[in-house]
């Protein structure tokens, strides 16, 4: 399943790039901004500003817009912010054929956490005046919890005692839990099970080292897979179309995705999940893509060979012994 559009759009990448970052008319270092990551780092100026403004730049196929299809195409850049529901968009100059660029403007009240920049370019076409005909294929992220220009975060992982929990206490017997509801996705291990934390805490000899590498790449899949499951979820469908859920929903599915679909673009990728989602077909086939993704992300095949080749060694030892 592809996004179909019932008129022409744009064949060729919109690249959008951030070229400086100016707080409260101070220039922000670059070291804050990661073009390989698409994120600018904003903890270091923490609650003392009131206004960011970001200079960006678009680029699209001059020779692909220069065609008759369509008329007077122009750029805008959307910010958002999901945490405050803000939503807003600036108008870019045209610098060139194919190329656009201005400013975008982030105050103090209207974010916090992170907000997302994108860039959508927009044109009359067919006699219809403001149709979306090409949208940038990566957007930024503007992260007022990082201090590095990174968007991939450790998963936060706390001990609790389960049953003296109000909100674990159902779970009193189980020796993990993701909670995917909180900002940031929060792993509680459960310390009122006997001798599960000092296995993976003080793990001394080889076979507890053995059993430790096991559970964790097992606690690994399971918190990938359940992270994959609530940011499914947490995407949006407007108009007919998914939308990135964005913040750490997002990142988890463009970190996933390509292990479901490797042949097409994350965008399609969406697409294709969503609406299998959506009609309930090849739920099997789903399931068994997104076993393989948290495999390969909990490194569990690796682990598991390790393991398997230890406890043959271990296995040696004791019979020439």
């Amino acid at each position: 399943m592809r996004t179909a559009f019932p008129y022409p759009i744009l064949g060729g990448d919109v690249a959008l790039m951030v070229n400086e970052v100016w707080v409260d008319n101070i220039k922000l270092n670059l070291k804050l901004v990661s073009d390989t990551e698409r994120t600018v780092a904003l903890h270091s100026i923490k609650r003392e500003w009131d206004e960011i403004k970001v200079k960006v730049s678009v680029t699209a196929d001059a020779d692909e817009l220069a065609s008759d299809i369509w008329e007077s195409p122009t750029c805008i850049a959307m910010v958002r912010n999901r945490r405050t529901n803000v939503r807003l968009s600036f108008p870019l100059a045209r610098e060139g054929e194919g190329r656009w660029g201005g400013e975008v403007e982030l105050r103090r009240g209207e974010h916090i956490d992170r907000c997302e920049i994108d860039a959508l370019i927009v044109a009359r076409v067919e006699g219809v005046e403001g149709r979306l005909i090409g949208r940038a294929e990566s957007r930024w992220s503007a992260d007022f919890q990082a201090k590095q220009p990174v968007r991939q975060r450790s998963i936060k992982m706390v001990w609790k005692d389960f049953p003296d929990h109000p909100a674990l206490r159902e779970f009193r017997d189980d020796p993990w839990i993701l909670d995917a509801e909180q900002n940031e996705p929060i792993l509680y291990l459960n310390s009122s099970v006997e001798g599960f934390r000092a296995v993976l805490e003080n793990a001394s000899s080889a076979e507890r080292k053995l059993v430790r590498e096991v559970m964790a790449t097992q606690i690994a899949a399971e918190a990938w897979t359940a992270m994959f499951n609530a940011a499914l979820y947490a995407s949006a469908v407007n108009d007919g179309e998914p939308e990135w859920p964005g913040g750490w929903h997002e990142e988890i599915l463009r970190r996933m995705l390509p292990d479901f679909f490797p042949d097409i673009s994350p965008d399609e990728a969406l697409v294709e999940l969503v609406g299998r989602r959506a009609s309930g077909e090849s739920a099997s086939d789903l399931h068994a893509r997104l076993m393989h993704s948290a495999t390969l992300h909990s490194r569990k095949q690796k682990t598991v060979a390790s393991a398997a080749r230890t406890l043959a060694r271990m296995a040696d030892a004791q019979g020439d012994s």
